[in-house]
C-alpha cells in the first residue's frame, strides 16, 4: 500500500502519537486515523505504523488542508450517519498508555493482541490497554 499521500512534510516526529494498523488494510488505516483525530482532540501529529513499520508521519492540520474539510465534518451527499441492524463492522480507535509511572507516552491501534501490545514511543516499555 502507498501511504505518500497522508504525508505531512512540515510534521515533526517528538511528540507524534503512534497509531498501528494491520498491513494491507489502507480503508481501515483511513477509517482509524479519522476515529482518533475525531475522538481525541488533543492529538496534532500522527505516526501511521502499518504492520509494526512507520509508513506515514502525518498532522491534523494537514489532512483538513490535504483533503479540503476537517475531519469529521460532513458534505453533502455523505449520508445521515444511519446505521443498519446488526454487529458494527468497522474499527474502532483503541487507547495505548505507557505502564512506566511518570512516561506520558500514548498510541492508538486497531486492534488488541496482548502478545503483541504496541511499544511505547517515548521509553520503549510495552504499553496498556486503556480504551
Amino acid at each position: 500500500m502507498d501511504y505518500r499521500m497522508l504525508v505531512d512534510p512540515a510534521a515533526e516526529a517528538a511528540g507524534a502519537v503512534a497509531v498501528h494498523v494491520p498491513e494491507g488494510t489502507s480503508v481501515v488505516a483511513a477509517a482509524l486515523l479519522e476515529e482518533v483525530l475525531l475522538r481525541f482532540p488533543g492529538v496534532e501529529t500522527v505516526a501511521l505504523v502499518v504492520g509494526g513499520r512507520r509508513a506515514a508521519l502525518t498532522s491534523r492540520s494537514f489532512l483538513t488542508r490535504a483533503f479540503g474539510a476537517p475531519v469529521g465534518d460532513k458534505g453533502t451527499g455523505d449520508g445521515d450517519g444511519a446505521t443498519l441492524p446488526g454487529a458494527s463492522t468497522r474499527y474502532v480507535a483503541l487507547r495505548y498508555a505507557c505502564a512506566e509511572p511518570g512516561c506520558a507516552g500514548e498510541a492508538y491501534a486497531a486492534y488488541h493482541d496482548d502478545r503483541f501490545r504496541p511499544a511505547c514511543p517515548l521509553c520503549g516499555r510495552p504499553m496498556e490497554l486503556v480504551t
